[in-house]
């Protein structure tokens, strides 16, 4: 093995184990799809990637998707194709259920059995600090690699390598890592230790490993964005493989020469990419999709095997590797028989998935409520903000009965809870500041989920804004002082710290979460209107009234958009339910919406009811001019949370009663007008989203499932 700036004397051998054909149940055949023969020259470099597990043994929806039977396929594939190498990508150790038990040292244990070629290091790797970081990269027996982080003397991260080489067969190849340049705000990542840009950092580590190896390949933990800017400013750099966002590729990409891989993470997909060492090209390639065939419901059909690179593998008809079995069940065993069992029955589906970046979701209402719970304050706690980053599993759940393992998959990480007392002015630009705008990889998105707090907001071109913003009900008060719950996380990377701590709760967010659902009967969490989109603000309403009905017309940004999605369209208030029309229609540059008159009118006659028609629109994308590296427009919108861009246009509520004046509200309508009191805002109290059918209904606006735009 060539010698590297960074060695530290260990000596790394690529060791393949071969599964027999008979006890592993993989036959040469399935394990590649048929795609190609696995017999290859040995002028050809095969990589096999990637890691990502998360700290996880399982996936976190479906059992049956496990390390054993993932791994089986991988060093199958490892043992068949001459000069092949298994490559991790990080977020190995965390976060999970058993990361935050064994703080990833079951994943070590897990890992120097599979003995990876390299594996590039990620942000949850530091979850636990970086005493623990370094205490599990020193006792790994493969190496770790990571080429834009250094000590504060400039030295590499210990326990790790910038960059390092291994054999293959008869081929050389050089390996390095990259991290995502946010590590001092997403990780426990020291704030005197060094973070360099992921371009210099690889064109150094290129510069160093050429000449001496046969192929360059970066085990990336950098954004997909990030990764066509690193492989079209770095000369020489032939693969990158795996990625910090979790995107599954429908083809590898190309870009400068250098060929860019992503296979999602966890256990749903493997990829193969086979190159010739002479050119550096992609010769042969595959991505394998797992599924559990025992999961499918009737007239359900396998993913993939819409190309020929795509192979289905039905996970029931693979044998998973004794060892890690055994492993896995000594981990779990008894976290099992202590959080196994149900402790609440949700009436509905819970989504734990990353939705909660881009849209309100039922869960992260259920959570930001239950936030609101802790500790003992009169009147309460005003506001609780929760980082989408913070819910993890990306995995939906129920209708059913809830475990305390789904619970604490769901929350992983060793987040205490904390209440800061906080001017409005400073609440407000904290939920200004977590939305990320366009340009972006995932789109525009509000990036958290709240309780006590509405607002509007917008982001493009890079900037932020948030418009009609209330709490409890009432408008912000940027001088008032408010109450606001969130976890210790966000609170040190946040505005949110600079105010007065006035509890550390010492409870993590998942044992709270457990302790504050066991004793209920039944959650039944849904969305409302906390966080409304709004990509385009158009001209007021107007308004129309035959004593039945209010027709509201809006403009539309005929500019912006090339159509127009008119299920969406509802009115919302400053506080309650959002009322949806009988009919929407879009003609001639107007959108037409006809209300039932008593609905409306209900809303309109709440004081200051700051009315608001909202719905959605197909965006334009060369009105809006997002291009990618390439200068090709970018398909909008990205964010898999939204399916379209949204208007709004004000509704003026006295003309609404004009127009109503021969209107009257049915007897329920009638019994429902009296019940909000000054200072209430029905569905976002501390405890709206877990009612049931023993708590009661949840209070505000059910949209019809939570891909509906909010």
């Amino acid at each position: 093995m060539a010698e590297t700036p960074d060695a530290d004397g260990t000596d790394y051998t690529l060791n393949r184990r071969s599964l027999l054909a008979a006890a592993g149940g993989l036959a040469a055949a399935s394990a590649t799809g048929g795609v190609a023969s696995a017999t290859q020259p040995s002028n050809t470099v095969t990589l096999i990637h990637d890691t990502h597990f998360h700290g996880r043994f399982e996936d976190a929806g479906d059992a049956e998707l496990n390390l054993q039977r993932y791994f089986a396929v991988a060093d199958q594939l490892r043992s068949e194709y001459d000069n092949a190498a298994f490559i991790g990508n990080g977020d190995d150790l965390a976060p999970s259920l058993l990361g935050l038990e064994y703080e990833g040292s079951h994943m070590i244990e897990a890992l120097n059995y599979m003995q990876p070629a390299a594996v590039g290091a990620g942000n949850h790797e530091f979850d636990f600090g970086i005493e623990v970081a370094q205490e599990r990269f020193q006792t790994s027996e493969f190496p770790w690699v990571i080429a834009n982080l250094l000590t504060p003397d400039g030295e590499p991260v210990p326990g790790t390598q910038r960059w390092t080489t291994f054999e293959t067969g008869s081929a050389t190849v050089g390996v390095f890592g990259l991290g995502t340049e946010s590590f001092h705000t997403i990780t426990s990542y020291p704030d005197d230790w060094q973070v360099l840009d992921n371009v210099a950092a690889a064109r150094e580590a290129v510069a160093a490993l050429e000449g001496d190896v046969d192929f360059i390949i970066c085990a990336s933990h950098i954004s997909t964005g990030a990764q066509e800017r690193v492989a079209n400013n770095v000369d020489g750099l032939d693969a990158i493989v795996g990625s910090h966002s979790g995107v599954v590729f429908d083809a590898p990409k190309t870009f400068n020469g250098t060929t860019v891989a992503e296979f999602g993470d966890e256990f749903g997909h493997l990829g193969r990419l086979t190159f010739d060492l002479e050119t550096g090209e992609l010769s042969e390639w595959e991505r394998l999709d797992f599924y559990n065939s025992a999961a499918l419901g009737d007239g359900d059909s396998p993913p993939g095997g819409d190309s020929e690179n795509h192979v289905p593998r039905d996970v029931q008809e693979i044998a998973g590797d004794e060892e890690l079995a055994s492993m896995a069940q000594a981990y779990t065993a008894e976290l099992e028989e202590q959080l196994g069992q149900p402790i609440v029955e949700s009436e509905v589906e819970l989504n734990a998935t990353y939705d909660n970046y881009a849209v309100e979701t039922g869960l992260g209402n259920l959570i930001t409520d239950l936030m609101r719970e802790v500790g003992d304050f009169e009147p309460g706690i005003d506001v609780a903000v929760q980082n989408a980053g913070g819910i993890r599993s990306n995995t939906m759940y129920g209708p059913g009965a809830i475990t305390g393992i789904n619970v604490m998959d769901i929350l992983p990480f060793p987040n205490e809870i904390e209440v800061y007392e906080l001017s409005g002015a400073k609440l407000r630009e904290y939920i200004e500041g977590s939305v990320r705008p366009m340009p972006g990889d995932f789109g525009s998105q509000p990036a958290i989920q709240v309780s006590g707090i509405s607002y509007e907001w917008w982001g493009h071109d890079g900037e932020t804004n948030v418009e009609n913003v209330f709490v409890g009900g009432e408008p912000l008060d940027e001088s008032e002082t408010y109450l606001v719950s969130t976890n210790d996380y966000v609170a040190g990377r946040s505005v949110i710290g600079e105010g007065e701590r006035i509890l550390s709760s010492g409870q993590f967010q998942g044992p709270f979460m457990i302790d504050q659902l066991e004793g209920r009967d039944t959650i039944s969490p849904t969305r409302g209107h906390r966080m409304i989109r709004v990509d385009e603000t158009v001209d007021p309403a107007t308004v129309e009234g035959d004593g039945e009905t209010i027709t509201l017309t809006a403009s539309l940004p005929t500019e912006a958009s090339e159509g127009f999605t008119l299920d969406t369209y509802r009115v919302v208030p400053r506080t309650g339910e959002s009322v949806t029309p009988e009919s929407a229609s879009a003609s001639d540059g107007m959108v037409t919406a006809t209300f039932d008159a008593a609905e409306l009118t209900e809303l309109a006659s709440m004081d200051d009811p700051t009315l608001r028609l909202v719905g959605g629109f197909d965006p334009d994308e060369e009105h809006y001019g997002y291009t990618n590296d390439e200068g090709g427009l970018v398909e909008l919108p990205p964010s898999s949370g939204y399916s379209y861009h949204q208007l709004k246009a004000s509704v003026d509520a006295e003309t609404v009663l004009a127009a109503t004046a021969t209107a009257t509200p049915t007897e329920t309508e009638t019994e429902t007008s009296g019940t909000e009191t000054s200072g209430s805002q029905p569905g976002f109290g501390a405890t709206a989203a877990v009612g049931g059918a023993a708590g009661g209904a949840y209070l505000y606006d059910r949209l019809s499932d939570d891909e509906t735009e909010g």
